[in-house]
């Protein structure tokens, strides 16, 4: 028995807004690049910017936000084959400032490169509290001793936000004077510029939209401040000023969107002054939102803001490159070195990227921005076909342009013609073209398609071997093969025969899977044709005829749509199509077919197909991969922006949408790069490449960076793009204007720099949470508690205000967590709340409906793969859930899965289902009625108007519920909505049919947290199915009432009449997210209607103690739902809003009867915890014996008896002052109690006999604005705390010292 004494809290890792940046520089012959110190939250991290790698990390505070970091060398020892660099780091938020000492230990090899560098970082001095806001921090040299030791020879000027300086001597460890301005206000920002005290400039943002400049100046033994001027022009506050290297200039960045340049004329004289302040340059416009930060040097002025962009500026004022590669709330903070041209972005969304500014970046003679052109780095080219100099001038119908273009590798480009020639252009590194007229096909015919195939030849030719498709006007096909070796280009074999009538043959495609064996054409009605190419023409024979290629099948789409892409998969024999209208058709392709006697073409019909994949926009790309056990998945892009993710079960032959990723930054996806495996993880592609209006686009969608941005007039004109390994630094373009051929190459395959930009910090939600839920492990894997170290990581699921969910993973020892993006609710509406559904609730069978005994057989087996369900609600009342995706098999055959398998990282969730409501919402039709039903109980709720549908879910919570011997199973999800109603819903699995079944009558005010008790009425059979259980909700409301509702009427109804339904006969709806760009995508709801009778309503009165009991009602015929009142109120438990509700698991009480022994806790806006004890007794025979020999009866706050159970209310707690602001976050197991508020602690409390709750310990969280907790047991005598707001962080409750998840 581990003793109270024993238990701790431990602050564990931080993720969320970077607040503060800093450069390290050490000797450049020692190290290229400097390294970065970077403030978020509470702590700091040290990166090393040449490996991208953390290297150590600090916690400064406790619940103050690092607001500003600076450091300075103080010692250096270089020898020989070991270096020693000394720093001292000033860190300051709020009002408090600590130094730090930084030492790096460098094992030197020759040419003094560094073998090993070890850095320790650790805290120094603390300062004493000052009485204002520190805004700058700036070292020092000493007056009086110049020319002693580093170490001796360091001061700190400290700036307040009172318009003062203090000057803080670190050898004395005290404050020696303080500075005030003769300008005394209230500061928004400072800067500090001079490396000593007499020569130190001091600029102050006002609250007044003014920047005062003065600097200090020695008076006899003293100093004193001297004004130099005010600076007027901004219409806004000014958040952030920068001095130039020289103290000569400034800019200043402010809340009107602006940034201006100041400079001051003439030069610093004996008097100390300087004069002539002065506007230079014009002012810098562009933002689109406030600016938080900015920079200047020689050349270059930068800035960032609210707007998410980092912007650089000339000095004349043009811009010349805008970065947006971070969400959210904007970037805080930058850092920009002239010396190796590396821009440093930070922002809310907690990424560090790194930028290289020099590769994209210079400046011309004639003033303006551009693009540099690096030898053997970059070549933009302007070529013309070979007969193009014959038809100069304007175009006519005898002029030949470029039909299609085609890359085969950097140095090789194909290029079709509207005159029927194919030519080859060889890209040479002195960047000059050569041009080879290879064939003419169709006899002059325009070529209108053409597709490439690249081969290694065959037997014993050399060189590689292209093998080219293209179709003419004519309805022709030519196929003709290539063979490039060291010398020249040449032709093979050239093939010739009509596919289609004139005019018909819209497209060629090869496939990588089949090789050159086969090739498919299409035509405009969704016809597609599998043509076999002869062996004689694969094997270079010279004589070729039109007999040597035979039609194999005809493929009929059933939507009569062109199709634009395909991709076959050989083993599991299947061929699929993306078509111009956004579907995807699905057809057998068995390898009799492809290997069989050729014979009569066969007319073949889709196995499946997806109705809108892309919405209405066309399918641009589609790829299969095959999985280990049977199911093929597959991935598409199109041209609404978007990357789907499908599956198809080879054996049920059944086709479902997975998921789904919106490049908003793209409006048409081309493709996406080859590379992992995307069943894991929906973000593992590389790279997606295509068109955002008149620009082509690589983007990367791992680090949400930019690639390449070409300017080349949209996808419409012909056009090709080739990817080395590393499209950063291997990528090529070409693309036609004006019968010119633009190719822009950048290719480095030998090249030693790093790519760039780089993420240090991983990206994470850019706005507030509001909801968390972690992912229990135990749910995953069937675990029993042995393995300690699987325990101590894990998941956390997140949602945010910009309408995302997040995976988050944990690890015990990890310096980092790992996030990936789970996806976006439709229209990025805010997620309010997220509940995990692991557990399945089963209940017998109906006899009438039991279904034969082979049939019971085979549903046995499926009875045991429990559905794992993430539930999230929010904003425009959107409803999704999310399904965790299957196990995958192992190679050895079994599909156990561990903590020891290694796959644990692959854990995922796949959209399931979305549900909205439409316009004209149905639910508020119904409460038309509702005002009859209400009778004299009088509510106070505002639904507004029937046909606004601005409401939002506030909260969530939902169980798994299934009939024994069924293959369908029900998740009741019930959602608590702004307007003050409750809805009960449920989503049947696996056919996602959405069913409205009861709508609980609204409270008076809305309500903000909801939870579910679920109990048994009877004994549990030996299956573990139950003859009925008792649905308990418990619901938390603003005015500060805690109601209980009872939903097993309903549930019970909707299984009864849900075994009747034939859903297998229903026309399944296929369904995807919305996107708002063209989708088609949606949900499928329906209600139950008349097929559900009897509908109660249930009519609750008032009791003298202050609580509500129900009683039976009447019935409701012209309702299409259940109606349903509260079972239970209790009014004024706390004296505002109840913010949060945890139910502790029940403790069955086997000594008084068939009991069930609960603790409801809450907390509220009143700062209060509330704790109640209740049991839930059945069957109700035995309750009156029950009641008088339970001793607890004398104690009991209230009694309510209804027919099936009874409910007891044995004791209440109240904490009246538990936290110092509202309480956000609330969790408990029956023995402790988790609870967290605006205050910034999470509070630890002890349950003691009679529900007494005891304080046992807190601690300060580096999360500003806290807005939900969870937690969960980790094994025995541990417990994981996640607390989510302006960020999350993990907090570790343990009886031992040990702290997982932190850093070093």
């Amino acid at each position: 028995m581990v003793e109270l004494g024993q238990w701790r809290l431990h602050s564990g890792q931080y993720i969320g807004e970077i607040s503060a940046l800093c450069f390290v520089h050490l000797p450049p012959d020692i190290h290229s690049l400097p390294y970065l110190l970077a403030g978020t939250g509470s702590q700091i991290l040290l990166y090393d910017l040449v490996g991208g790698q953390v290297v150590t990390s600090i916690q400064v505070f406790l619940g103050i936000r690092v607001h500003g970091i600076t450091c300075s060398l103080v010692s250096s020892t270089i020898g020989s084959s070991s270096c020693t660099l000394g720093f001292k780091v000033a860190v300051f938020g709020e009002r408090r400032v600590k130094l730090l000492s930084l030492c790096f230990e460098m094992a030197l090899g020759c040419q003094k490169i560094p073998l090993q560098v070890t850095a320790n970082l650790r805290l120094f001095h603390l300062l004493p509290k000052f009485s204002n806001w520190v805004l700058d921090v700036c070292f020092l040299k000493d007056l009086q001793d110049e020319i002693s030791s580093l170490e001796e020879s360091f001061c700190i000027a400290i700036g307040c936000s009172d318009n003062s300086v203090c000057l803080w001597d670190m050898l004395k460890s005290s404050v020696t004077c303080e500075i005030e301005s003769p300008d005394r206000c209230l500061l928004f920002s400072m800067r500090l510029w001079g490396e000593k005290l007499d020569a130190l400039r001091v600029a102050s943002g006002t609250i007044y939209n003014e920047i005062i400049v003065w600097q200090v100046v020695p008076h006899g033994q003293q100093f004193e401040a001297l004004h130099i001027c005010r600076l007027s022009g901004h219409e806004g506050s000014i958040f952030r000023i920068a001095w130039s290297a020289d103290g000569s200039k400034l800019v200043s960045a402010s809340d009107d969107r602006s940034a201006r340049i100041w400079a001051f004329d003439g030069e610093r004289g004996n008097s100390n002054e300087v004069h002539g302040p002065y506007l230079a340059g014009p002012i810098l416009f562009g933002h689109n939102a406030r600016i938080w930060d900015c920079c200047i040097s020689d050349s270059l002025i930068v800035t960032a803001g609210e707007d998410c962009t980092c912007r650089v500026w000339g000095m004349d004022g043009s811009q010349l490159k805008i970065i947006k590669e971070h969400t959210g709330r904007g970037i805080w903070r930058f850092l920009y070195n002239p010396e190796c041209s590396l821009l440093v972005t930070a922002g809310f969304d907690s990424t560090i990227k790194l930028h290289k500014l020099q590769s994209f970046l210079f400046r011309g003679s004639d003033g303006h921005g551009g693009i540099e052109e690096f030898s053997n780095r970059k070549a933009n080219l302007a070529v013309s076909i070979p007969n193009s100099a014959e038809h100069m001038g304007l175009m006519d119908s005898k002029s030949e342009y470029v039909r299609c273009l085609r890359f085969t590798s950097e140095e090789s480009l194909y290029v079709a013609t509207n005159q029927g020639y194919l030519y080859h252009a060889t890209l040479c590194e002195t960047e000059e073209v050569k041009w080879t007229k290879l064939v003419r096909v169709g006899e002059g015919a325009p070529i209108v398609c053409m597709d490439l195939l690249a081969q290694s030849p065959l037997g014993l030719h050399s060189g590689t071997a292209d093998w080219v498709a293209v179709g003419d006007g004519k309805g022709r096909m030519t196929v003709v093969r290539f063979v490039d070796d060291a010398c020249f280009h040449k032709v093979g074999q050239t093939l010739t025969w009509s596919a289609e009538a004139e005019r018909q043959l819209l497209g060629a495609y090869w496939s990588k899977a089949l090789g050159c064996s086969h090739i498919f054409t299409a035509d405009p009605r969704g016809m597609l044709k599998l043509w076999r190419l002869s062996d004689s023409l694969r094997s270079g024979s010279s004589v070729v005829g039109s007999t040597d290629v035979l039609l194999v099948a005809e493929f009929i789409s059933c939507f009569a749509a062109r199709i634009m892409c395909l991709d076959v998969s050989v083993e599991e024999e299947v061929l699929l199509c993306g078509d111009l209208r956004g579907n995807l058709v699905l057809f057998p392709l068995l390898k009799d077919l492809l290997l069989g006697t050729p014979g009569a073409s066969e007319k073949i019909v889709p196995l499946n197909h997806f109705k809108g994949a892309h919405g209405i926009s066309s399918v641009s790309s589609i790829s299969i991969t095959s999985s280990r056990c049977g199911q093929i998945e597959i991935r598409s892009t199109g041209a609404d922006g978007c990357i789907c993710y499908l599956e198809y079960d080879n054996d049920q032959k059944s086709l479902e949408f997975t998921g789904m990723k919106q490049v908003k930054e793209l409006s048409l996806i081309q493709s996406v790069s080859p590379g992992g495996d995307f069943a894991d993880d929906l973000t593992c592609t590389s790279y997606a490449i295509g068109f955002a209006s008149a620009d082509f686009i690589i983007w990367n969608i791992t680090t949400n960076t930019k690639v390449v941005q070409v300017p080349c007039g949209g996808w419409r004109r012909p056009h090709s793009y080739y990817l080395g390994d590393i499209a950063e630094m291997m990528n090529c373009f070409a693309f036609v204007k004006d019968e010119i051929i633009y190719i822009h190459r950048h290719w480095l395959p030998d090249c030693k720099r790093k790519s760039f930009p780089q993420i240090l910090h991983m990206q994470f939600h850019g706005r507030e949470m509001h909801t968390l839920r972690f992912i229990s492990g135990d749910s995953l894997y069937n675990t029993n508690g042995e393995h300690s170290t699987f325990y101590r990581s894990g998941w956390i699921a997140t949602g945010c205000e910009d309408g995302t969910v997040r995976l988050t993973r944990y690890a015990s020892g990890a310096k980092n967590f790992s996030s990936k993006l789970l996806g976006e609710h439709v229209g990025g509406s805010a997620v309010r709340s997220i509940c995990f559904v692991s557990k399945v609730h089963m209940v017998s069978a109906d006899v009438n409906n039991l279904p034969d005994k082979t049939n019971r057989e085979s549903t046995a087996s499926e009875d045991r793969e429990v559905p794992i369900l993430l539930i999230s609600v929010g904003a425009k009342q959107v409803l999704t859930s999310w399904l965790l995706k299957e196990r995958k098999c192992s190679k050895a055959g079994n599909d156990t899965i561990g903590p020891s398998s290694g796959m644990f990282s692959s854990v995922s969730f796949q959209w399931l289902s979305t549900h909205m409501p439409i316009k004209c919402s149905g639910t508020h039709k119904k409460m038309e009625n509702i005002d009859e039903l209400l009778g004299d109980l009088e509510l106070k709720h505002c639904r507004g108007d029937k046909y606004e549908n601005d409401w939002r879910y506030l909260s969530v919570t939902a169980f798994l519920v299934k009939r024994a011997f069924s293959r369908l199973t029900v998740c009741f999800v019930v959602i608590a909505c702004s307007d003050a109603t409750l809805a009960l819903r449920a989503l049947v699995l696996p056919n996602r049919f959405w069913y409205d079944v009861a709508s609980l009558i609204p409270v008076p005010s809305p309500i903000l947290a909801v939870q579910h008790i679920i109990i048994s009425k009877h004994a549990v059979s030996k299956d573990n199915i139950h003859d009925g259980n008792l649905y308990i909700v418990i619901s938390g409301s603003t005015d500060g009432s805690i109601t209980f509702w009872d939903l097993t009427a309903s549930v019970e109804a909707f299984m009864r009449q849900l075994s009747t339904l034939q859903l297998q006969k229903s026309i399944e709806c296929h369904k995807r997210p919305r996107t708002g760009r063209g989708s088609q995508g949606g949900r499928w709801w329906r209600s139950l209607g008349s097929t559900l009778t009897n509908k109660q309503v249930v009519n609750s009165v008032s009791t003298e103690s202050g609580f509500q009991a129900e009683n039976m009602g009447t019935y409701d015929s012209l309702s299409e739902v259940f109606v349903l009142r509260p079972l239970l109120v209790l009014s004024n438990i706390h004296q505002s809003g109840v913010n949060c509700l945890h139910v502790s698991g029940f403790k069955e009480r086997q000594n008084f009867g068939h009991g069930f022994l609960f603790n409801l806790l809450s907390g509220g806006d009143d700062q209060a915890i509330h704790c109640l004890t209740f049991d839930l007794s059945v069957p109700p025979t035995s309750l009156d014996s029950i009641l008088d020999k339970t001793p607890d009866m004398e104690n009991c706050i209230f009694n309510f008896q209804k027919q099936n159970y009874g409910i007891r209310i044995l004791y209440h707690d109240r904490i009246a002052s538990a936290h110092s602001s509202a309480i956000k976050g609330i969790w408990t197991d029956g023995t402790w109690v988790f609870s967290t508020g605006l205050d910034q602690r999470v509070r630890c409390w002890c349950i003691e006999d009679h529900s007494k709750l005891t304080e046992h310990s807190q601690l300060i969280i580096s999360v500003p604005e806290p807005e939900a907790l969870d937690a969960t047991t980790c094994g025995k005598n541990h417990y994981n705390i996640a607390v989510a707001g302006r960020g999350m962080q993990l907090v570790v409750f343990s009886a031992s010292s040990c702290d997982v998840g932190r850093g070093d």
